[in-house]
């Protein structure tokens, strides 16, 4: 047997960024296996259905027009904004902090997550300290998961994947270095690679099932609004999404999360920065 068939033998498995995990998370009778590794054995059926059952074009970059919500985000930007500034950056955990299953890519703690939402959990603290944030997003249909995101001077993400065709991101940039060009993202689409630097104001959706990676090679921090929302499709892709969403709610990997955001929730201010690097 090879070392890495021993490794899955022992509850080792590979979560959807492509880190080898330790799951040892409550698996089902009969079968022996978690709902994180039985979401991860059914996924590329799964995506295969979603994207035949689609309502919108599969692209890496979808156009914003199919969801009337944008704008409503759009006109409120500034108002956003100076919730998301209000917050100040050492006072939002580091994605790393809030979760270690992210593995390689939240290994700079500079990438830093202030939750409002996930996978029906709410984080109500954080809710509260940015209310009208958070009055908008209760308008967002099929909402998955929402948060603001910073990227410290220096930051990178490495590059890596989502977790299912059933959802894309949404970015609305609030606050952006005034070197642009050094803060970007690429996307790697099906044809050609989209680099893509935010403007203040402005809405990038995107399928995070194409390889991506981001840098903010500047002096300044970088905010956006950060939200994954279903795909919209026909009837029978939407049930199974809602069930690879079930599994996914309660794995492993989403409940580490949970319970760390209710422990920071829990400590004074002061207490929730990350150590800078």
């Amino acid at each position: 047997m090879s070392v890495l068939n021993k490794k899955m033998k022992q509850g080792s498995v590979m979560d959807y960024l492509g880190k080898r995990v330790s799951d040892n998370g409550w698996k089902l009778p009969f079968i022996g296996k978690s709902l994180y590794q039985i979401g991860k054995d059914i996924r590329p059926a799964i995506d295969r259905f979603i994207i035949r059952n689609s309502l919108i074009p599969h692209t890496a970059l979808i156009d914003a027009r199919f969801f009337p919500w944008v704008n409503l985000l759009e006109r409120n930007w500034e108002t956003i904004r100076d919730e998301a500034v209000r917050i100040r950056a050492e006072d939002i955990p580091s994605l790393g902090e809030i979760s270690r299953q992210h593995g390689r890519i939240a290994g700079d703690r500079r990438w830093r997550s202030f939750f409002f939402e996930g996978y029906g959990y709410r984080c109500e603290e954080n809710c509260q300290r940015a209310p009208r944030t958070n009055d908008l997003l209760r308008q967002i249909p099929n909402l998955v998961t929402a948060s603001f995101s910073v990227l410290e001077p220096g930051c990178r993400i490495p590059r890596h994947v989502g977790m299912t065709k059933g959802t894309f991101v949404y970015h609305l940039a609030l606050k952006i270095p005034k070197n642009r060009e050094a803060c970007h993202i690429t996307i790697e689409g099906e044809n050609k690679t989209h680099t893509y630097s935010w403007n203040e104001g402005e809405s990038l959706l995107f399928d995070d099932t194409f390889p991506h990676f981001v840098a903010n090679d500047t002096d300044e921090d970088r905010y956006i609004l950060l939200i994954q929302v279903q795909r919209p499709c026909r009837q029978a892709a939407r049930r199974l999404l809602k069930i690879f969403l079930f599994c996914v709610r309660h794995s492993r990997f989403v409940q580490e999360i949970k319970t760390q955001l209710d422990m920071l929730a829990r400590r004074p201010l002061s207490d929730q920065t990350s150590p800078a690097e």
